[in-house]
């Protein structure tokens, strides 16, 4: 703890040699920022990696990974509660397409690849098509091939954290390919979980939503005042229990006096504690 806070203290001092109206950017020392390209449409992504503490005290240990999305909404947040409650772990956070057109949002891109293709795509012309399937395969193909190459990743030890439309990317990967991740962390998962759901469970009536071959462990949580989308998870979480899938653990959580926005902190810090513990188990 010592060393850290000297660590912050010598990052503070050079800010005053500033003269008045001078400004100095944030930068996070322990974060590296890594380009990377989907290698199916090349199109440009980052990722935020931030290793722990004692990385490098050791040559043969492996780590569990934490990956995220909306890496720049996200890693101040991640990193300060994992430094506390999980400081093993490795941080690879997932930023938007670098290279999007100019009169867009930087984050326009989380439209597109974090939603499931659902029938209204093709009706509705103001809407992103979603291209979650093409998302799902640069994070398997590219993403964690990238990062199980280059660093001292465990493969058996990954768990995915996605946030709003970052959440609904997350039950969409639970649903079609479940092995990517061996945690699954998802925080009130956009409004469109229903319409993914009505499709789904027309889709795979009679058939169980998803096969689990290994031990899979889901949190998932939504703000006491989402009245609409709370009832929608409700049903998600309660068509899991009813198939009683032997190898899925379910944690829903409720998180108290908190809307669609103010939930994300508090999901955020409640989640990495209950990974904490799940990692010991």
């Amino acid at each position: 703890m010592k060393k850290r806070l000297l660590v912050a203290l010598l990052l503070f001092l050079p800010l005053t040699a500033l003269k008045a109206g001078e400004h100095k950017a944030l930068e996070l020392s322990t974060v590296q920022v890594i380009p990377i390209q989907d290698s199916s449409n090349n199109r440009e992504y980052e990722l935020f990696i931030k290793l722990p503490e004692k990385y490098a005290e050791s040559d043969t240990k492996k780590h569990p990974v934490i990956y995220y999305t909306d890496a720049l909404w996200a890693v101040e947040i991640l990193s300060a509660t994992t430094e506390y409650a999980l400081e093993d772990a490795i941080l690879v956070g997932i930023g938007w397409q670098k290279d999007t057109p100019a009169d867009e949002n930087e984050w326009s891109s989380r439209y597109r690849d974090f939603k499931p293709t659902l029938p209204s795509d093709n009706k509705d012309k103001k809407t992103y098509k979603g291209e979650a399937h093409q998302y799902l395969a640069f994070i398997r193909n590219d993403v964690i091939k990238y990062i199980e190459s280059n660093y001292r990743a465990n493969p058996d030890n990954r768990t995915y954290f996605g946030y709003s439309f970052g959440g609904l990317f997350g039950v969409y990967t639970l649903i079609s390919q479940p092995n990517t991740f061996q945690n699954y962390i998802i925080g009130s998962p956009s409004r469109l979980i229903s319409t993914y759901m009505d499709s789904l469970l027309e889709s795979k009536s009679n058939k169980p939503l998803m096969d689990l071959s290994k031990k899979t462990n889901v949190f998932i949580a939504y703000g006491a005042l989402e009245k609409e989308l709370g009832a929608t998870v409700e049903r998600f979480v309660s068509e899991l229990k009813d198939q009683k899938l032997a190898n899925l653990t379910l944690e829903p959580a409720v998180i108290e006096s908190a809307n669609h926005t103010t939930a994300f902190p508090k999901t955020s810090v409640r989640s990495i504690y209950w990974l904490a513990e799940k990692l010991r188990d």
